[in-house]
């Protein structure tokens, strides 16, 4: 995925396998600011994956692959939802010779006559260049099975695993390259990255009783209590005869035994590239010692090496097969060993994320609440909180840790401190509307923020002792717009988080600005305008306070509000409903864009938003409370703006 221009990305590489990250890969790809690599390995060979592996000497297992892919699809379209679950559709036990010449007529002439009947239903639904990639990655499959010697089996096999075979063999058995072409086939949201360079590989595992784990599957299914105490990769499978052998070896030997039989795997360039450009590393939750472990000793010196601030570990919510008598101390114990940090010396971990302990009846806990209070643990920090969903508690609440993360990170990986705000009032030369606002301005809890000040622009008031971390200033800024003035010594002068700028000859609501703060601080929106013109009423009940009877004013004014919203949505795709509205919200983080501007005395509103647009920071709107007052505003002043914010907007 590419970041568009001028938008502070943030680039996360997740650690992850089949099933355990889904809800957190969902809700990053929920936010458009961003830019997702998952990191998986191929190792799995259960079921029919493994008779995939047997069938094509040489190949990785997909599975893990084809169920990321299928999180990628956006399911609000047909087309992908058919995708999505032609990829993960299985054929049937039933699955004979008559169901396989179906589907090769189907591959060599697009007829659905005698096709499986769920499978001929979504092809349906796919577009024409989907389908006819989908034919060819089989049909090369196919292809191969017909010349194989051995038959193979389809029965209970997924579709996405053969559409996935036929890629690989189609690109010279090049397992990432099939990677990135079903990648492109699903159109990926994110960018899917193999951990190694596709070296074969057979994925053992040894218990602390001596017991070996031959296989994957077997490391990942039922089994004894005893505690695995190693994972290794083998070149070839370890035959009965062998393993007996050196059965009656101490638990030492067997070890040393088990490391003659590996060969070196190398990180793959795309799986470094995504751990040393990260701004977050997330080493997500799942069957630790098939999907998660390997994938750390395969990556271990890029992540020793990784400048990312933060690189969170998720722990699981309850124990699996692998780890049935571990706890949230040992699982983070064994990553940073794999990792080849044991110490975290080299900050491989420096948050991990656990679910509330009060919250889980059978989960993953510290062995001492202590350590959860300590907040720290071999130096990561400790961060607790309800991220799990259902009941009982089965799979991560992505929201909730997302959000949660990303808070963190936005503040430099320390401990989520208060923002800071910064606000700043028009009030068209009313100095008697002053009081008032300063009264609301005190009577406002403003303790969700470590300051608030607010600024008055040339209207003086009496000084008078402030609660601690509140402050009012009178400011100085003439011509017609100071809210810009204001926007740009903010921007280039100040460091606060927020800014409003409350502008215009009505009254605006001191309480709503709260409102529009939080919807930033959860959202990827780096400013929020407020809109006073959620009703018919509403709005030409303040039109008839600014022009009273003058019915010309009035309908020139009105028409104007229509045409400046044509022409945003004309020029740049976006529709406001008040474009020039004077309630205006501004993150700092994501609008540092408008430091780039030129003040030369003629920016204006319209001049700021034009600019946030084209460097895609995006805009929210919300409904704001605005009262105005007949008699008051003057229309000649009205009209300048808005023929100045046209300006502004056309040049």
């Amino acid at each position: 995925m590419t970041a568009a221009p001028g938008v502070e990305q943030i680039k996360v590489a997740l650690f992850c396998g089949g099933r355990g990250s889904a809800t957190i890969i969902r809700e990053f790809l929920r936010r458009s600011n961003v830019e997702l690599t998952l990191l998986v390995n191929a190792y799995d060979d259960g079921l029919s994956t493994g008779a995939l592996r047997q069938f094509i000497p040489g190949m990785l297992g997909p599975s893990d692959f084809r169920k990321n892919l299928s999180y990628l699809l956006d399911l609000y379209s047909d087309q992908q939802y058919a995708l999505r679950n032609l990829i993960e559709l299985r054929f049937p036990t039933e699955f004979g010779p008559a169901e396989e010449s179906a589907l090769r007529n189907f591959v060599k002439t697009e007829s659905h006559e005698n096709l499986n009947p769920r499978f001929a239903a979504l092809v349906k639904k796919l577009y024409p260049p989907t389908v006819a990639d989908v034919r060819r990655y089989l049909g090369v499959f196919l292809s191969y099975a017909q010349n194989s010697q051995q038959p193979f089996d389809f029965r209970d096999c997924s579709v996405g695993n053969l559409i996935f075979a036929g890629a690989y063999l189609e690109n010279d058995r090049n397992f990432n390259a099939a990677a990135r072409e079903m990648s492109r086939l699903v159109d990926s949201q994110a960018v899917l990255v193999n951990v190694s360079n596709g070296e074969n590989r057979i994925l053992a595992g040894l218990k602390a009783d001596g017991q070996l784990l031959p296989r994957e599957a077997d490391v990942v299914g039922a089994q004894s209590e005893v505690p695995i105490v190693e994972t290794f990769f083998l070149t070839s499978a370890i035959l009965p005869d062998e393993w007996r052998a050196v059965a009656d070896c101490s638990l030492d030997e067997k070890i040393s035994w088990l490391k003659q039989r590996e060969a070196p795997i190398e990180l793959s360039s795309e799986a470094r590239s995504a751990i040393e450009q990260a701004d977050i590393i997330v080493y997500g939750p799942g069957t630790q010692h098939s999907s998660l472990l390997p994938s750390y000793r395969i990556a271990a010196d890029a992540l020793r090496r990784a400048p990312a601030k933060m690189k969170a570990f998720v722990t699981n919510l309850e124990p699996d097969n692998d780890i049935q008598k571990w706890t949230v101390e040992i699982l983070i114990d064994q990553a940073l060993h794999y990792a080849r940090d044991p110490e975290n010396q080299h900050q491989v971990i420096t948050h991990a994320f656990i679910n509330n302990p009060r919250t889980l009846v059978n989960g993953l806990l510290f062995t001492d609440d202590k350590l959860v209070k300590a907040e720290t643990y071999r130096g990561a920090s400790l961060i607790t909180g309800e991220f799990g969903l259902g009941d009982p508690l089965k799979v991560h609440n992505g929201y909730a840790l997302v959000r949660k993360l990303l808070g963190i990170w936005e503040d430099d990986g320390a401990v989520e401190h208060k923002p800071s705000l910064r606000i700043f009032v028009d009030l068209f030369n009313r100095s008697s509307a002053a009081q008032g606002l300063i009264e609301e301005f005190l009577e406002i809890d403003w303790s969700d923020f470590s300051m608030a000040c607010l600024r008055v622009n040339d209207i003086p008031f009496e000084k008078k002792t402030l609660p601690p971390g509140i402050s009012i200033e009178t400011t100085h800024f003439a011509g017609s717009f100071p809210e810009v003035s204001e926007v740009m010594s903010w921007v280039n002068q100040s460091d606060t988080d927020y800014l409003v700028t409350l502008t215009g000859d009505g009254e605006y609501r001191l309480r709503d600005v709260k409102t529009s703060v939080a919807a930033l601080r959860d959202s990827v929106f780096g400013a929020v305008y407020g809109s006073r013109t959620q009703s018919r009423r509403q709005f030409n009940s303040s039109l008839r306070a600014a022009y009273g009877e003058r019915n010309l004013l009035f309908w020139v004014s009105r028409t104007g509000a229509f045409l400046l919203t044509t022409l945003f949505a004309m020029r740049f795709g976006v529709i406001f409903s008040d474009p020039l509205t004077g309630f205006r919200v501004y993150r700092r983080k994501h609008v540092k864009c408008l430091s780039r501007l030129k003040d030369s005395g003629r920016l204006t509103p319209t001049s700021l938003s034009k600019n946030l647009i084209a460097n895609y920071v995006e805009i929210a709107e919300l409904p704001v409370r605005y009262r105005t007052f007949k008699g008051f505003t003057e229309s000649r002043w009205r009209l300048k703006r808005g023929l100045l914010n046209l300006v502004g907007l056309m040049s």
